[in-house]
């Protein structure tokens, strides 16, 4: 989950911000729904910058032991903004 933000989106979003929705708690799980906000300045999965607004929706689930993450599930919509890129 962070190599993602860290290695790929970052490098390619400027101006990146992340909108939390809504968190939710139930015992050792954590639910996130967001929302990554950017500006496609740099080479995004091989797509060279365009300059246009991305929005990218997402919601993480992750288990938490000791305070770290031990368990990460997720579905974005990084695929379908990438196909809005190449057009």
């Amino acid at each position: 989950m962070w190599h993602t933000f860290e290695q790929v989106l970052r490098p390619a979003l400027s101006g990146l911000r992340v909108e939390l929705h809504e968190q939710l708690c139930d015992g050792d799980k954590v639910t996130t729904r967001k929302t990554i906000h950017g500006v496609h300045t740099g080479t995004l999965a091989g797509i060279a910058a365009t300059g246009r607004k991305v929005a990218i929706d997402a919601i993480d689930i992750v288990r938490v032991r000791d305070g770290r993450y031990v368990e990460h599930w997720g579905l974005n919509t990084l695929q379908a903004t990438l196909a809005g890129l190449r057009t």
